[in-house]
């Protein structure tokens, strides 16, 4: 269990850095849909908080669908 707890750790950062970037890059860009991706990424971005928190216990499920979410997020908006 601490094993997973230590990848979960180690994704979420990559993955709320990279989400951060993009985040910027789409503040920047002058796309008509940038306020459902931004806010979109925040709600993705507190997920792994909550978590860290204590309100959603590190699981199989999770760790199935959260990269797959994050994987599908950044695939709609990567020409944004």
């Amino acid at each position: 269990m601490i094993l997973i707890r230590i990848l979960l750790l180690a994704f979420n950062v990559a993955v709320v850095a990279y989400l951060i970037y993009r985040i910027l890059q789409i503040q920047k860009s002058d796309n008509p849909n940038k306020k459902w991706i931004i806010a979109i990424s925040i709600l993705l971005l507190l997920i792994p908080t909550t978590m860290l928190m204590g309100f959603v216990k590190p699981s199989l499920i999770y760790l199935m669908l959260y990269p797959v979410a994050i994987s599908l997020h950044l695939y709609l908006i990567r020409h944004s």
